[in-house]
């Protein structure tokens, strides 16, 4: 364990005992959901996150019905809070909690935390927090109106777009087959520009605004522990909440099977842990259980792996010159090829464009940047973890580069730096990439209308 974080992290949890969810006030307006919530660590902050959320003019939404949504949404938001001195002592006073949610919370803490514990150097386990419920007794039951999809209609599907080739590949999947709407978290110029190349029409664009409490930025620059935290929870409760006030029965991620995997080697810390198929079940689970609003959340893309979605992805080129998967580009809209997406990217794409076409997305090739061989190492699986980023397994990052040096060799081209390195290699295994682009992973929670499409495309 890190020494300095060891000592921070008790030194904190001694000073500061106790997070609050105190409480959330929200107001229904014409054509927005506006949310505050109220969190404090007595002794150090108080800290007021919110959220805006589009809905549909002169629709009634009911009181009992959306404060049980909203409140869920909170107890996801409080995690990014929570984690500058995890106290151990977390107590929620404006909700009740059976002791069946506050086991799911715990978990979700501890798995979607995985790669912050990790990266700070912290043993965390199940025994060193409790969640405790200020409300005893149930004071709101599952939602008395729950959204139902109607018979023989074209299903209303709400689709979270983050601006990556996996949203995209979900929206042209279900052109014509669905009623899409694009929903998009503080929405940057690749998501729109998604949406805008889709048929999606502008008047199903759902966007929601999320703000950070300032303290809690003033508090991660002065050094409070701070890491990863599972953003694809919140999606998946901003997601329902949003479905549900705009009558959309179905929200369809874009979470692919190679997402299960471990990012550390022989652990469950995951990176992607809450975009795993674990995840969602437990999601699921929750929310039938426990919210009850009747919209079905589920990934279309769980029964496939990155390198076949990256097959179908090279089929729509009215993407290519938008599309951005990199984080530390983001704000910028760029590409900043140097960190592990842009090259992980750049790997599963190559085996099914040219050189040409993949300069017209990066503007140079990567494989030829040998600086980058440490994270390549990482990706092939030749370091005992991967990159904390989105990417796919090591066996297919293998299969993508055994096929793409094949490639280079039967036309006689010059290989870059970085597959010249992987060809002199003689211990990793082999792989052949129609395995992966093949294969259809029956672990997935998808409702019937849509496997059926699925299995009924030519993809």
């Amino acid at each position: 364990m890190d020494n300095d974080k060891s000592k921070l992290f008790d030194r904190l949890r001694t000073e500061y005992p106790e997070f609050i969810y105190n409480d959330y006030t929200y107001t229904v307006n014409e054509t927005s959901v506006d949310i505050t919530f109220n969190f404090m660590i007595p002794g150090l902050s108080r800290f007021s996150p919110s959220w805006s959320i589009k809905k549909p003019e002169n629709v009634k939404i009911d009181n009992d019905d959306i404060k049980l949504l909203i409140f869920n949404l909170g107890m996801v938001e409080l995690i990014s809070y929570w984690k500058l001195t995890c106290s151990p002592r977390i107590t929620v006073n404006c909700g009740y909690l059976s002791p069946d949610q506050i086991k799911w919370w715990k978990k979700l803490f501890i798995k979607g935390l995985g790669e912050f514990f990790y990266t700070n150097g912290i043993n965390f386990g199940d025994d060193q927090f409790e969640i405790i419920s200020g409300i005893t007794v149930k004071n709101i039951g599952c939602i008395k109106n729950p959204l139902t999809a109607p018979d023989n209609t074209v299903p209303r599907v709400l689709i979270p777009v983050g601006g990556g080739k996996d949203s995209a590949v979900t929206i042209n999947l279900l052109e014509g087959k669905a009623e899409r709407f694009g929903y998009v978290i503080n929405p940057r110029k690749a998501c729109i520009d998604t949406l805008k190349a889709s048929s999606v029409p502008e008047k199903k664009y759902i966007f929601a605004s999320r703000t950070l409490d300032k303290n809690m930025l003033r508090l991660n620059a002065e050094g409070f522990l701070n890491g990863h935290t599972p953003f694809s929870a919140m999606v998946a409760f901003s997601s329902v909440l949003t479905a549900f006030v705009n009558g959309i029965p179905f929200v369809a991620l874009s979470n692919e099977s190679s997402a299960n995997e471990s990012t550390v080697l022989g652990s469950d810390v995951n990176h992607q842990y809450s975009k795993s198929f674990e995840f969602e079940s437990d999601f699921v689970n929750y929310e039938k259980e426990h919210i009850g609003s009747g919209v079905h959340y589920f990934s279309l893309l769980r029964p496939f792996t990155e390198v076949k979605i990256a097959e179908m992805f090279s089929k729509f080129k009215e993407y290519h010159g938008i599309f951005r998967s990199c984080n530390a580009g983001s704000k910028q809209d760029i590409w900043c090829n140097k960190c592990a997406k842009c090259l992980f990217v750049y790997i599963i794409l190559s085996p099914f464009l040219d050189e040409s076409g993949m300069r017209g997305i990066f503007g140079e090739n990567l494989l030829d940047k040998f600086e980058l061989k440490p994270i390549f190492d990482k990706l092939i699986g030749i370091m005992p973890e991967k990159p904390f980023e989105c990417v796919g397994s090591y066996n297919e990052v293998n299969a993508a580069l055994q096929a793409l040096l094949r490639k280079y060799k039967e036309k006689g081209l010059p290989l870059p730096a970085l597959l010249e390195y992987y060809g002199e290699m003689d211990d990793i295994p082999q792989f052949n990439l129609d395995d992966f682009c093949n294969s259809f992973d029956n672990n997935n929670l998808i409702p019937e209308y849509f496997l059926n499409l699925l299995k009924d495309m030519e993809i």
